[in-house]
């Protein structure tokens, strides 16, 4: 049985086309999309409406050909409330523009879109005309903001490498850093937030994970693939009193399983208010728990059938509520107290397709950010005691 959730869509900018990150802030969730130059919008938990969208990446206006920009889990919080938020792109996973016309799924996009009552997706506002005229020599690498939404100050800090976009960020607000890693090429990356300073580290590997996390010591944890020998997915470490990026032999699992999506290796972490952490993962659609002194994993059970575990959070009992699965992704719970693993069900029935990037818990209500929908929407799902 569907869990009755609400579906907050947000029609105010024909150029935004998912929602692919969220941070709570007090009474708003600033919701980061896929779109243009207006990629950040709060909604207030309070009225449950739209508030006016952020102007965060104004330079995508004056380039010369269209490619969407994100914030593709590229946001964290400083202690202040300040919001330090990386430039994603628009790329397929091979590092070059995305077209929709092109994608098997854009079919399923237009049905949905037909279905809500909204127009056909605008292909000459979200997508290059040409690829095969495409220059990309203007891509001159994502830059990475610190947003206050007391003020609505934006202080540029730095920028990454040519052709290279923050795909995921986590910020570190007591050492004043945030880590991330790139695509196209799949590149880590450290920010010093007091000096503005970009380092890069490199290329990891190729695609092994969706999303890094830092433990309660500091020390950031993502995972790399080695390709030229067994592809087993292994530990990722970077540890700031060290100062470099560390591709361990050590293996998370021997088979990440098969790409869902092109998604492949760990897809989403949750730092548990008892320190412990937990892991969930994109190929197998399993659950675990992550010891980062033996850097062993311990599996939970299954969080989503047929792959993705795309969401992690902490209820005020201490559960771990997470969705998973495709095409229609469920709700579940994991409590570590009792070691009950809940299905919870889907969050609706109306639509073919429904999965998410972000999510946020309040007041008993989990908040989801719905992606590759071709419809930017916020869901609100009530949780069940």
């Amino acid at each position: 049985m569907a869990l009755n959730g609400i579906d907050h869509i947000y029609l105010e900018d024909p150029q935004a086309l998912a929602f692919t990150s969220l941070v709570k802030r007090g009474d708003t969730l600033w919701c980061g999309q896929t779109g243009g130059r207006y990629c950040l919008v709060p909604f207030d938990l309070q009225t449950k409406q739209f508030g006016q969208p952020v102007d965060i990446f104004p330079w995508v206006d004056e380039e010369p050909q269209i490619v969407l920009r994100k914030i593709h889990n590229g946001m964290g919080m400083l202690d202040d409330g300040r919001l330090v938020i990386g430039e994603g792109i628009l790329f397929s996973w091979d590092g070059i523009p995305f077209q929709f016309n092109e994608d098997p799924s854009s079919s399923v996009s237009q049905r949905r879109r037909k279905k809500v009552g909204v127009g056909p997706l605008p292909l000459d506002q979200i997508q290059p005309t040409d690829l095969s005229t495409f220059d990309m020599r203007w891509l001159t690498g994502g830059k990475i903001q610190i947003f206050n939404p007391d003020t609505g100050e934006i202080a540029p800090l730095g920028q990454i490498q040519p052709f290279n976009y923050v795909q995921s960020l986590v910020v570190d607000s007591k050492a004043h850093r945030a880590y991330g890693h790139t695509l196209g090429d799949c590149h880590f990356f450290v920010a010093d937030l007091h000096t503005g300073e970009v380092q890069d580290h490199g290329k990891i590997s190729r695609f092994a994970f969706h999303n890094l996390i830092i433990a309660p010591d500091g020390v950031v944890f993502g995972a790399w693939i080695d390709g030229h020998c067994a592809e087993k997915l292994r530990v990722l470490r970077f540890d700031p009193a060290k100062g470099f990026l560390e591709r361990l032999e050590t293996p998370y699992l021997d088979d990440p399983g098969p790409k869902v999506h092109g998604n492949q290796g760990i897809d989403q972490w949750l730092v548990h208010s008892s320190g412990d952490i937990y892991v969930g993962m994109a190929g197998n659609g399993m659950l675990y728990k992550f010891d980062p002194a033996s850097l062993e994993l311990s599996p939970i059970g299954i969080a989503g059938e047929g792959g993705r575990v795309t969401t992690l959070d902490e209820d005020d009992q201490g559960r771990v509520i997470f969705t998973g699965g495709l095409p229609l992704m469920h709700v579940g719970r994991f409590d570590p107290k009792t070691g009950k693993l809940e299905d919870l069900g889907p969050i609706t029935d109306k639509y073919e397709q429904v999965y998410f990037h972000g999510s946020a818990i309040d007041d008993g209500k989990l908040y989801l950010a719905e992606t590759d929908s071709g419809i930017a929407t916020l869901w609100e799902v009530p949780l069940p005691a």
